[in-house]
């Protein structure tokens, strides 16, 4: 009688333990849920705050593509240009193709609370590198 009593006691525990794995995992223990930037808010015109360089973001789509001109004060050539996050910034990357500027490129972060772009410009032809900062550019 005692083997029969360890036999159900195991199947017992052996139940009990299968019945609480399959209990749904609770609002506290579930990992959060993705954080959805809000890319949008990087539309519109931002003027670098050391001269008339302008950066104009238009048609963002929610996958980080977007419409990116560059002034200087011409247009200048982008080869890329896309929207992304890094940690919990909006990261703005602009790769430049175009005569003085070949292979130059823009990595930039939005800081809400000064509503900037805050980065460094690679100037490929000098092999240089600058802070940056482009402020929003209000009518």
């Amino acid at each position: 009688m005692t083997s029969l009593r360890r036999i159900l006691y195991f199947l017992l525990f052996f139940l009990g333990l299968s019945l609480t794995m399959l209990q749904p995992i609770s609002a506290e223990d579930a990992p959060p849920p993705p954080v959805k930037y809000d890319y949008t808010i990087l539309d519109g015109e931002w003027q670098r705050t050391d001269g008339g360089y302008l950066i104009k973001i238009s048609d963002i789509q929610i996958d980080g593509r977007a419409t990116v001109k560059y002034f200087n004060p011409k247009p200048i050539h982008i080869a890329q240009a896309a929207i992304s996050t890094q940690k919990t910034l909006l990261k703005l990357f602009i790769h430049f193709q175009d005569k003085g500027y070949e292979g130059s490129t823009y990595n930039h972060y939005y800081f809400a609370e000064k509503d900037a772009l805050v980065g460094f410009y690679y100037q490929a032809t000098m092999d240089r590198t600058y802070e940056v900062i482009f402020a929003r550019k209000t009518e």
